[in-house]
């Protein structure tokens, strides 16, 4: 008899353990926290809610070392606090609800600072409250864990006090004379919040952040665009450096194949007028040679004829074969015709060197225009990139794409993070294999 009845304690106890071991368990917590004007947090509460759903005896231990003064607001539940847990413990019969409460001891995960501006001077709020003029409240926000929260700032206020000077920053709601005023913000590293009022009996009017453990929207898509844009980037930059290939291999061969024509060669036309006009002269000078002759020829025929002397009469019979020499020859003609041909050369010369000319000049432009096309330069003054700069600005964007990947990685990264984090993150307090979440509300009270 004994022994059934120790065996049906036994088969009781491991019952409940399993059915407690297949209970559902939810370990909801929000924190209440009270800032000081000068946004120190002066005091932490926690509301803590325990679902659980399921049936059978529950045993629930609950991570205590930052909790005390722990009060339990639920009928037919147990509580004890042992070794630093916070143990509840009772019977479900479908669903219950655990509620606790306590004041905890440790470091919320946003601090703030909260500074006051009156009339543009920093003050303190008893330099200004109850006075007359403008006041701006700075909000400056900063996580000092590695958690992603989304803060939203909640105040209202009467028209009759104040006049908000900055609508443009919140979202505003208008009820009779309530004013109430809504913002938002991701402190990702920190962040900061304006509250300029202007009033005629000033006062700080209470303010509210609600603090979510919450990923922020950031859309990581784009880095699969920026991947395919990287290689079209690529593919330009492999086609433009072909293409600046081709054409300095066509600049080489032009360098290597355009004949170089010698100076004496682009003198010659000028060399041959100037022997053209040497022939005329010549010439010239022969034609007018018969006549100064004559002079000669009459003056040694007067003599001879004159005289007895033998000298005479020989020089007479020489001046007279010269004479018929002078008279028969076509010497002036000749240079003159040897004149004419050298002009015929040096217009045909000059002909030819404007021709060459004009082909080296047509080479040298398609050289211009192919170097323009390879390094930039003006054409019609208009300033033209080249290959080669293009390849440098294709550089320079294939380098900001690499770094806005590498951004865009290590983002994806620290969001992977932030969600393996976000899972179950609980601050208070742990329930081992319960399912967390938690909400920070930080308030302000009015200072008047």
């Amino acid at each position: 008899m004994k022994k059934g009845i120790i065996i049906l304690i036994l088969l009781g106890i491991i019952l409940s353990i399993s059915f407690g071991n297949s209970l559902g368990v939810k370990n909801d917590e929000t924190i209440y926290v009270l800032l000081g004007s000068d946004g120190k947090a002066k005091r932490v509460d926690l509301v803590n809610w325990i679902s659980i759903e399921g049936k059978g005896n529950f045993n629930i231990i609950k991570d205590g070392r930052y909790i005390k003064n722990v009060k339990l607001y639920t009928d037919d539940v147990k509580m004890k606090v042992e070794k630093g847990n916070i143990v509840v413990f009772g019977e479900s019969s479908e669903y219950k609800n655990v509620y606790l409460t306590g004041e905890v001891n440790k470091k919320v995960p946003l601090d703030f600072k909260i500074t006051y501006y009156y009339n543009g001077k920093l003050v303190q709020p008893g330099d200004f409250l109850g006075k007359s003029g403008d006041l701006d409240i700075e909000i400056y926000m900063k996580p000092n864990e590695d958690i992603p929260l989304r803060v939203v700032m909640s105040t209202e206020f009467s028209a009759d006090d104040f006049v908000l000077k900055n609508p443009n920053d919140f979202m505003i709601m208008v009820l009779g004379k309530t004013v109430r005023l809504t913002g938002f913000t991701y402190p990702i590293p920190d962040a900061k919040l304006k509250l300029s009022l202007r009033g005629k009996k000033l006062k700080v009017p209470t303010i509210t952040f609600t603090a979510l453990p919450s990923l922020p929207p950031v859309d990581l898509s784009m880095k699969d665009q920026l991947y395919s844009f990287n290689e079209g980037i690529e593919g330009f930059l492999l086609l433009n450096q072909a293409h600046q290939k081709i054409l300095k291999g066509i600049l080489e061969g032009i360098e290597k194949n355009t004949p170089t024509i010698p100076q004496e060669y682009l003198t010659l036309p000028f060399t041959l007028m100037a022997n053209q006009n040497k022939a005329y002269l010549i010439s010239k000078n022969l034609k007018e040679y018969p006549k100064s002759f004559n002079n000669l020829y009459g003056y040694i025929k007067e003599k001879a004829e004159s005289s007895n002397d033998e000298d005479w009469k020989k020089a007479l019979i020489i001046a007279e074969e010269v004479k018929k020499e002078i008279e028969t020859n076509s010497f002036s003609d000749d240079i003159k015709n040897i004149g004419d041909f050298i002009g015929d050369l040096a217009f045909q010369s000059k002909k030819a060197m404007d021709m060459i000319g004009t082909s080296l000049q047509g080479i040298q432009n398609i050289e211009n225009m192919l170097n323009i096309m390879l390094y930039g330069g003006e054409i019609e003054g208009k300033k033209l990139p080249g290959l080669s700069d293009v390849e440098k600005n294709l550089k320079t964007i294939k380098e900001k794409i690499r770094s806005n990947l590498s951004l865009l990685e290590k983002g994806e990264e620290k969001i992977n993070s932030w969600k393996k984090r976000l899972e179950n993150y609980i601050f208070a307090g742990e329930i081992p294999n319960a399912k967390s979440s938690v909400r920070f509300y930080f308030r302000l009270n009015e200072i008047k």
